[in-house]
């Protein structure tokens, strides 16, 4: 969202001018246009104190300032931060750049607990701040790694800060490659460095190319970063990419939290909250790369704990196909019943991702009656960290929720570690963001939303409501094919609530039987899940001949898709005034969610959480069809 755009020169008149208005009165005015009132005076005096400071060092530099662009507190769509200054324009070669400068006021700083960060006065006094450079950093990976004009065009991002009140002494720390090796591309500037900054900004932003931020504005958002490079670089302790300071945070915080637990010699739980689609897989495996490739040699016991076999298999498979050590692997992903014969703080940190999912006690899975994993869990590991989202809890064996995490650790002695600044609320997988999350929890009847709520579609994401599931079929196969590369799935499937009785089990894939069969035997596909010789390293999302198969809420939980058709079985209808939900239309096969045989509120809610899930799969769009024609209706009236 562009707030504020103008040439340089009249950016740098606005601040000096006396006798017009205060550039912070500007920067408000603009911010209230576009809607946003979330800023509050120390906003307001910061502008004042830095937009100044910067538009002096502007006005010493060489470069065309009637043409040169500038936006203030320009804001990413997958983000809910704002970039401070970004400059736009065209380098020596006419090459096309964009250059974003995070601004701050501080005057004094120090070194943090926490890697990446540093302590700085706040809000709330002296507290952990993101080294700015890093914050400068994340904003233009962002723009690379989601902006299709940025990716096509070549469009050169660059980052550094500048600190106008920082004193020369204190860039022994801000410039410290070995604690910040980041500032080496983004470098840090200070008081004294105005020389300095002038020469950087001249070697970008030399001549101006007014299209560039209307094309970046207006781009389609499409995400360039592989999972199989994500994993390898997080796995091999690299620095990692972070969508936003809140998964930033969250990681540094966990690897600061178990270095404290084994220097004092004590247990810590740790309860990071987040939604559909908001990182906190990728907090979770970053985690695990820094905490097993240890800073300096200081290597730690963790491991990645997932009750869902799917994404375990899909990590594994994308990391082995990237060459990476498979002992390394076997070794990192496991099922929480590793637990059930532990010692004692056997491991230094366990990372329990999809928490909602851990179960207490579960017959066969090789647990004597009376095991209570949950427990053996957090007394198994020096640390443990819970990654939850009670919405998503879909059987009634999902045991583990904030209270019962807290109680738990509360009658063992153990602290937990939680707050506001360890929950994960940007949306990022899908790219229809925030209002179309908002969007599908009004649809489910989640407590708290606006049941007059409506999504609007828009060019970042494909939503739509067919009347006929072969044609909903037909079109994600364009778009699978569409994506698919190398001939390799294009990562585009259908998924449906588990209605339908799975009757070809344990039989081949060309077998003529099928499990669900709609549009009058038009229609007619199989589950999917194994077959006979796939073993328990089949992952459907990759095998590019599941395209006719359908997966279930147990198959594609903690799944990632290019698009997403999402089929409605007969257990959520509408009757004109309200969603009914039917638990006796759950399949009789349906041997793990327990849904027809639970009290009608816990039913409801598994039914609810389910459809929470399989709509908030696809990341490019999502397309639906439902066999209850007026529930069809309904969802359409609710879309512009």
């Amino acid at each position: 969202m562009i707030i504020y755009q103008d040439s340089v020169k009249n950016f740098i008149d606005q601040c000096n001018d006396e006798e017009m208005r205060k550039i912070s009165d500007i920067v408000s005015e603009k911010m209230r246009i576009n809607g946003i009132s979330s800023f509050d005076d120390s906003q307001v005096r910061a502008w004042d104190n830095s937009l100044p400071a910067i538009a002096t060092v502007l006005d010493y530099c060489d470069i065309d300032k009637e043409d040169v662009g500038i936006a203030i507190e320009y804001k990413i769509r997958q983000s809910r931060d704002r970039i401070d200054l970004l400059l736009y324009g065209a380098d020596e070669e006419r090459n096309k750049n964009v250059l974003i400068i995070e601004l701050k006021q501080w005057s004094n700083v120090s070194g943090s607990r926490k890697r990446d960060y540093v302590l700085a006065s706040g809000k709330n006094g002296v507290e952990d701040h993101w080294h700015p450079s890093y914050q400068a950093y994340n904003y233009a990976n962002l723009l690379k790694n989601f902006n299709e004009y940025i990716q096509e065009k070549k469009v050169q991002i660059s980052a550094c800060s500048y600190l106008h009140n920082m004193k020369e002494e204190y860039s022994i720390l801000l410039e410290n490659l070995d604690d910040y090796p980041l500032v080496k591309d983004a470098p840090v500037f200070l008081q004294d460095d105005k020389d300095k900054l002038i020469k950087f900004i001249n070697k970008f932003v030399k001549y101006g190319d007014g299209s560039i931020l209307y094309n970046i504005e207006n781009s389609k958002i499409t995400p360039s970063k592989h999972l199989s490079d994500m994993l390898k670089s997080s796995l091999e302790g690299n620095d990692f990419f972070s969508y936003d300071e809140s998964q930033a945070n969250a990681v540094s915080e966990i690897e600061a939290l178990v270095k404290d637990a084994l220097y004092y010699n004590e247990k810590r739980v740790i309860i990071i909250k987040g939604g559909p689609g908001t990182g906190k897989s990728v907090v979770a495996l970053n985690a695990l790369g820094r905490l097993i490739s240890g800073k300096d040699g200081d290597r730690k016991n963790a491991i990645y704990l997932a009750v869902n076999s799917a994404p375990k298999v899909l990590y594994t498979q994308e990391l082995i196909q990237n060459d990476f050590k498979k002992k390394v692997i076997k070794n990192l992903f496991k099922y929480p019943t590793i637990f059930k014969d532990s010692g004692e703080n056997e491991f230094d940190c366990v990372l329990i991702d999809e928490a909602h999912r851990i179960f207490d006690y579960k017959n066969g899975v090789g647990l004597k009656k009376g095991t209570h994993m949950f427990e053996r869990i957090i007394k198994g590991s020096r640390v443990s960290v819970f990654f939850i989202d009670e919405d998503q809890a879909v059987t009634i064996d999902d045991y583990a929720n904030v209270d019962i995490i807290k109680k738990t650790a509360e009658r063992l002695h153990i602290r937990v570690k939680e707050g506001s600044d360890l929950e994960l609320t940007t949306q990022f997988r899908v790219l229809g963001g925030e209002e179309y999350i908002y969007f599908i929890k009004n649809l489910l009847g989640y407590e708290g939303y606006d049941k007059s709520a409506r999504y609007t579609c828009n060019k970042h994401y494909d939503f739509k409501v067919f009347d006929s599931a072969k044609e909903m079929l037909d079109a994600i196969k364009q778009k699978d094919k569409l994506y698919k590369k190398d001939e390799k799935s294009g990562k585009c499937r259908v998924v449906a609530g588990y209605t339908y009785n799975w009757i070809s089990k344990n039989n081949d894939r060309d077998c003529d039987l099928y499990d669900i069969v709609l549009d009058n035997g038009e229609f007619k596909a199989k589950w999917n899940l194994r077959y006979k010789g796939y073993g328990n390293n089949y992952s459907w999302l990759n095998d590019s001949n599941s395209i006719e198969e359908i997966g279930c809420i147990h198959t594609c939980q903690g799944l990632d898709m290019n698009y997403c058709g999402v089929i409605i079985g007969k257990d959520l209808t509408y009757d004109g005034t309200k969603l009914v939900f039917h638990k006796e239309e759950n399949a009789k096969t349906d041997l793990t969610s327990g849904i027809r045989k639970a009290e009608d509120k816990l039913a409801e809610k598994l039914i609810r959480n389910t459809y929470n899930v399989l709509l908030t799969r696809g990341m490019m769009g999502t397309y639906v069809y439902c066999e209850d024609k007026r529930l069809r209706e309904y969802i359409k009236s609710l879309v512009d």
